[in-house]
């Protein structure tokens, strides 16, 4: 069973009139969000997931559907069926079981402990040493599949608060505006932790009331390896190990299949001008796969698609309409879980 990841660059921006979708917005005419769409569905159909986890999906399933109707077609219909998340506004959460694949059913999840994640904890996510209520900028979308021929499997997809600070490079470089990018970029950064550690709370508790739980916990988290300027600096934490679990506790550490099967330096998913750090078009591993201590002997295969991606490139990719997403997408290979 192979389970795709991809974060696919403001979709919503490809379509207008929601519930009644169209091709193009304020943002793109509808020749260059087809061209998009084209793109995207190359690279889908290059990968051939049987499951596809997406973030920054459309913000109406009509959208979705005008997508999967006109590029993920065949003679018989859509490939995929979609489930959209429930919240995200412009940036929805999706997944897609493919029909002829190795997924059998996709289902919300319907436990305590996840339909637990809807409800707001108390955290400190502005610096102001005060406990208040914080919930998840886009609710984790937590799915049972049932794969064929082999045991159900949980997958959680997860897209934290963006570390995004509008007109953040002029402020970092004017000393005088300088501390209202360093203020944004912390609260931003709490924001995420807060995230990452009530979604690893949730995780423990479904390990330690399962040690054999199937699990895979995905998405763009808006982090990943090293540390950066303001978690060396100012002490906020890497997100990425927050989810994958503490030392401490080593029968609860998810494994993460990218490291352990993509050279290191293929190892990214993502290009961009760090200008705190002063790294052009640095690469960064924004994407994940955490993949439970239940299903990690399970694991056949992990990579990042960088052939796929790269053969929809045109030119340098940095037009909207010369390159299929932002993102590369990721993927990992599945063998038949035991049903224990």
């Amino acid at each position: 069973m192979k389970i795709v990841d991809w974060n696919l660059e403001w979709m919503n921006k490809w379509f207008s009139g929601n519930a009644r979708p169209r091709w193009g917005s304020n943002e793109l005419s509808a020749d260059e969000a087809r061209t998009c769409a084209r793109k995207a569905a190359s690279v889908i159909d290059a990968l051939a997931p049987d499951l596809l986890c997406l973030q920054e999906g459309p913000s109406a399933e009509a959208e979705m559907a005008l997508f999967l109707d006109e590029f993920l077609s065949d003679a018989d219909g859509p490939r995929f069926e979609a489930l959209i998340g429930s919240d995200g506004g412009a940036q929805k959460l999706y997944v897609l079981r493919r029909r002829d694949g190795l997924v059998r059913a996709v289902e919300r999840a319907s436990d305590a402990a996840t339909l637990a994640l809807t409800e707001p904890w108390a955290a400190d996510v502005n610096g102001d040493m005060l406990l208040e209520g914080y919930d998840f900028t886009r609710l984790p979308l937590v799915v049972d599949i049932d794969p064929v021929g082999g045991a159900p499997v949980r997958v959680v997809v997860l897209h934290t608060k963006s570390k995004y600070v509008h007109g953040g490079e002029a402020l970092w470089r004017d000393p005088v505006r300088r501390q209202e990018f360093v203020v944004a970029a912390l609260l931003a950064r709490r924001r995420i932790s807060a995230e990452g550690f009530r979604l690893r709370a949730y995780l423990d508790t479904l390990v330690t009331d399962d040690p054999a739980a199937r699990i895979v916990v995905t998405g763009d988290w808006n982090d990943g390896p090293g540390t950066d300027f303001f978690e060396r600096s100012y002490l906020t934490h890497n997100v990425a190990d927050i989810v994958l679990g503490s030392t401490f506790t080593p029968e609860l550490i998810f494994r993460h299949p990218l490291l352990a099967h993509v050279p290191p330096a293929a190892l990214f998913t993502a290009r961009f001008d760090d200008f705190v750090d002063e790294v052009p078009d640095r690469p960064l591993l924004l994407d994940h796969f955490a993949i439970s201590p239940g299903l990690a002997p399970w694991v056949q295969a992990a990579g990042i698609a960088h052939d796929a991606y790269e053969a929809e490139l045109d030119g340098s990719g940095a037009a909207r309409t010369q390159r299929p997403s932002d993102h590369r997408p990721i993927w990992v290979e599945l063998s038949k879980p035991l049903t224990g």
